[in-house]
């Protein structure tokens, strides 16, 4: 049976730190599928991506999420060197079947300095508790994710959280404690630019931790939603995100749009 995680984290590591291309023939399927807006079709568009950013790309994986039910394995860190002028941040999710990636998906930020409590986008806790259930993790944060963010239910918050408040954010934009969230978004909402979700199209569940993957809008303008949850007590505790536009499918430099699985 293949150990997915290695797998992902060696072919991971091999193509975008050591700049080995062979391990897309190795370690990634013939028909090899690539979602992200920022890559061309398949196996070549990751060539043309590593070959032109030059030796200064690399990898830094802070997160590993395994999703053994879904064949899934997200990685949460930052892409120094992809671009000359910024820092990458965010999530790649790769489906992995039949011993070799299939498929993947990411959602990639800009950098940005910490917080006003102090926190980066990518410090804090990166083992995943192993006694701790994947699929309530899962259950608690889609329900969460349906009321809370889709529904814009603000008010619900206080459903998800511990009795003691304790809320780690990690958004650069907002301090820790969830009524700050709740503040930002209620402004959000009320400047016309509400956080709008409309379809979570798939979410990695490890332990104490769930990512969501989710398409919706700002202000009319379509964009991707990453939010990677730490559940404690059956609460939320602690929240990582990335959030950007995305070209409309038609728009991308692949025909096989930005949200869709090959598996759906």
């Amino acid at each position: 049976m293949t150990d997915i995680r290695e797998l992902v984290l060696t072919a991971d590591r091999e193509l975008f730190t050591e700049h080995d291309l062979s391990t897309l023939d190795r370690n990634f399927s013939a028909d090899y599928v690539e979602h992200s807006p920022l890559v061309a079709d398949g196996k070549d568009g990751l060539r043309a991506l590593v070959s032109g950013a030059g030796d200064g790309l690399r990898h830094d994986v802070a997160r590993v999420l395994v999703d053994e039910e879904k064949g899934l394995v997200a990685l949460h860190g930052a892409y120094p060197g992809l671009d000359p002028d910024t820092v990458y941040v965010g999530f790649d999710i790769y489906r992995v079947a039949d011993g070799k990636i299939v498929e993947h998906w990411d959602g990639l930020v800009e950098q940005t300095p910490p917080n006003a409590s102090g926190r980066t986008q990518l410090d804090g806790p990166t083992e995943v508790d192993p006694t701790a259930d994947s699929e309530a993790s899962r259950a608690f944060v889609e329900t969460a994710w349906t009321r809370f963010l889709q529904g814009q239910d603000y008010a619900s918050a206080g459903e998800f959280i511990r009795a003691d408040d304790r809320f780690a954010q990690h958004s650069g934009d907002i301090a820790d404690g969830v009524q700050n969230m709740v503040d930002f978004l209620e402004q959000l909402k009320a400047d016309g630019s509400a956080l709008t979700y409309d379809t979570m199209h798939r979410s990695v569940a490890d332990g104490d931790f769930v990512l969501t993957y989710s398409e919706g809008s700002i202000a009319g303008e379509r964009h991707f939603f990453c939010e990677l949850w730490r559940i404690e007590d059956g609460a939320w505790v602690e929240l990582w995100d990335a959030i950007g536009p995305v070209a409309p499918d038609d728009q991308l430099a692949h025909p096989h749009g930005a949200f869709a699985s090959t598996a759906d």
